[in-house]
């Protein structure tokens, strides 16, 4: 990721404002250009200063493959507002579309069930527990998506080893 000029951190997240035109969460401008070869998307992300202006809603925006928000996640890597993985490539961010997240669909299920019963999770126990499945059948690291629920399995495990007297391993 180019940071125009300036050596830094690289920005924690980047909401689109306009086409092209993202704003990070101290409201600096970033220029962003989309591009596509081999089955990977790249994302050409440039600390611009420009004029922010009125920042578009995401239905007033036209279709893109890129998201309308990044955030950092680990070390090298970003999350799109669709749950995808973004690595960092000298200074390109791209997608490998070619590697679907195996327990996506999952994981959009639980995001449209939260949606429609006002983020309750005991309305939504069902799609919680297909997501369970699903992580469980695709081993750690395999799934992006699972990252949540694999540390809330290591802390419900903590708990059945506690109340058994057992100590935990150390990780």
């Amino acid at each position: 990721m180019a940071q125009g000029g300036e050596a830094g951190a690289p920005p924690v997240r980047l909401w689109v404002r306009r086409v092209g035109v993202y704003c990070d969460e101290h409201r600096k401008t970033w220029l962003v250009a989309a591009e596509e070869e081999e089955g990977m998307l790249r994302a050409r992300i440039q600390r611009v200063q420009v004029p922010l202006g009125e920042a578009l809603r995401p239905s007033q925006l036209p279709p893109s493959r890129l998201p309308h928000m990044w955030q950092l996640s680990q070390g090298e890597q970003y999350r799109d507002s669709n749950s995808r993985v973004w690595e960092i490539e000298h200074h390109l961010m791209f997608l490998n579309m070619s590697q679907k997240d195996p327990c996506q669909k999952q994981a959009c299920e639980i995001q449209k069930c939260l949606q429609a019963n006002n983020y309750l999770e005991s309305k939504c126990e069902a799609v919680l527990q297909e997501m369970r499945k699903c992580c469980a059948r695709y081993g750690k690291g395999r799934s992006v998506c699972c990252s949540g629920f694999e540390r809330e399995e290591r802390e419900r495990e903590k708990v059945k080893l506690a109340s058994e007297g057992i100590s935990p391993p150390p990780q």
